[in-house]
């Protein structure tokens, strides 16, 4: 709130300005245009004193009717030059204003949201170590502590190369290694993985067509698959059914995320992709995340000359689509 409060104080001064330098400009035009219509006068007077004849009083009129005109019409047209100019640079001033505070808002969101996504696995790997250490537990539950242990580590590990690899490629350092892989493989060997974890509490429906062969980075795609079955999982109830569809014709290759969830508004849908964006506020906000997941899928879709886009899943939720060049075309 007080965040919001400093944007609008800022914004309000911003206004003040723009107002105070209309209205110094409006002054300036009143002046100019007054004084040339004063030094106007003042000749007409000192030739009407000086003219011998009528006939050269009405010739020196003219004339300087006609100067007066012209210096008129070029105030107007260095007025309406600067008016242009000083119109768009409060335009992009404000635009400039809007987009910090927006950034501003987002990192911080991102920050509170870290901090949650960070204590979170280390408050539970440390209970669950701390609980071994001072009792003495039947076998099978040192086991299932020590799995789930384990479990909160890769969760802490995902979420810093999360933010690692986000780095990576805002500051172009991230290149990626192409070569031809079963990308069908990928995909099962993925999704088998996260039943066990990230969805083990929805149901997975895979439909993943077989020798799929893609001309990529096997890395960048695993990242790829598991950010878009996670955004799917956050955004889902429980037991509620997750489709991944991988198909293939004669010159495209598509990988579908379907989900039963809150479904994204066209207002966020021309922004989920945005680093650090998540629509709400993280502190009103219930699911977990970063904000991170879908700028990642969509750069490193970029980066392999492919597309993404969101289609509403009827009656409620969402499908994240990507077309791929095949193999046959890349």
């Amino acid at each position: 709130m007080s965040n919001h409060n400093a944007s609008n104080k800022v914004l309000l001064q911003f206004y003040l300005l723009v107002i105070y330098v209309l209205l110094q400009f409006c002054w300036w035009a009143y002046m100019i245009t007054n004084l040339n219509k004063e030094v106007h006068d003042l000749k007409l007077k000192i030739e009407l004193y000086t003219s011998k004849a009528g006939e050269d009083f009405e010739s020196a009129q003219e004339a300087l009717n006609s100067k007066l005109h012209k210096r008129w019409l070029m105030i107007a047209g260095e007025g309406s030059v600067f008016a242009l100019i000083l119109g768009l640079g409060i335009y992009r001033t404000r635009n400039t204003f809007k987009k910090e505070f927006e950034l501003s808002k987002q990192q911080k969101n991102f920050m509170l949201s870290v901090t949650h996504e960070l204590k979170s696995p280390i408050a539970a790997t440390r209970l669950q170590i701390e609980t071994l250490i001072k009792r003495q537990l039947p076998e099978d539950k040192q086991m299932l502590m020590l799995q789930q242990a384990l479990q909160e580590t890769e969760r802490l590990d995902a979420l810093v190369e999360k933010i690692l690899l986000a780095n990576r490629i805002e500051s172009s350092a991230y290149l990626i290694q192409k070569q031809v892989f079963d990308l069908s493989a990928l995909c099962k060997h993925i999704a088998d993985h996260l039943k066990l974890s990230l969805l083990k509490n929805h149901q997975l429906n895979c439909a993943i067509q077989e020798k799929v062969m893609f001309d990529g980075d096997a890395m960048a795609f695993s990242s790829i698959i598991t950010n878009l079955l996670d955004n799917a999982a956050k955004y889902a109830k429980p037991q509620t059914k997750i489709d991944f569809i991988l198909s293939k014709d004669k010159d495209n290759i598509f990988l579908e995320v379907k989900d039963e969830g809150i479904g994204i508004t066209d207002a966020d849908a021309s922004a989920v992709f945005k680093k650090f964006y998540r629509a709400g506020n993280e502190e009103t906000r219930h699911t977990k995340g970063t904000g991170l997941g879908l700028y990642i899928v969509n750069n490193l879709v970029k980066m392999h000359q492919g597309s993404i886009k969101i289609l509403p899943n009827t009656p409620q939720g969402s499908i994240f689509k990507i077309q791929l060049n095949s193999i046959n075309k890349v």
